[in-house]
């Protein structure tokens, strides 16, 4: 089990510790064989058991000062579950991705409607043993740490998105936002391939949702 220290942003040194732990903890891992090991996957795969079923996306849209603003919120039903798994000492991670359309007059509705814009985040969540809280890490953005779970839960599975719209879509009612979510419950680095393996079957990925810009 890996100890962290939270840093305003990700160095190359944060980096090389985690591939040494990773390393370590697979070399422990191979020496104690598959009758040892193979409890702890069947744990991973019990976690990730109700993913399938405990899981949902909300969007919103709002159009203001020639922008198109979405305020994406992933839901899941057991947020107990995640704070678990973190102070198990795994990892999770929560992908977005967001994209503005706009429709196609219908006499081009053949080729499909236009896509605008997308914008992708990617976050990971951990338990910071030394520091003795729950780290949230975003891609290209300094650190944040979190004493409160609750308040973690809400800034992991929450986003938003502006984009700039287009004249003519917007004077005509033809922009929308669609949205989805990939989230994994339990996220191990390689090269911990066995238990990589329970940790991809913890994973889940929302259906589309859309919502037209008012």
């Amino acid at each position: 089990m890996r100890s962290r220290r939270s840093t305003p942003c990700r160095s190359s040194s944060t980096a090389a510790s985690r591939r040494s732990s990773a390393r370590a903890l697979a070399t422990t891992v191979g020496a104690l064989g598959a009758v040892t090991w193979a409890p702890l996957v069947l744990a991973l795969l019990v976690l990730s058991a109700p993913a399938g079923r405990a899981q949902a996306l909300d969007l919103s849209t709002v159009s203001a000062g020639g922008s198109v603003n979405a305020a994406v919120s992933f839901r899941w039903a057991r947020p107990d579950q995640v704070i678990d798994s973190l102070r198990r000492g795994l990892e999770s991670r929560i992908t977005f991705t967001v994209r503005l359309y706009e429709r196609r007059q219908p006499a081009f509705a053949f080729a499909g409607d236009r896509q605008v814009a997308e914008r992708t985040e990617v976050r990971s969540a951990f338990w910071d043993f030394l520091g003795q809280a729950f780290v949230l890490e975003e891609e290209g953005r300094p650190q944040s740490a979190f004493t409160d779970a609750d308040e973690l839960v809400r800034r992991f599975f929450s986003v938003e998105e502006s984009f700039p719209a287009t004249r003519a879509g917007a004077d005509k009612g033809r922009l929308y936002v669609a949205a989805r979510a990939r989230f994994e419950l339990v996220r191990l680095m390689p090269p911990l391939t066995l238990v990589g393996l329970a940790g991809a079957a913890a994973s889940v990925t929302t259906p589309w949702v859309r919502r037209d810009a008012p």
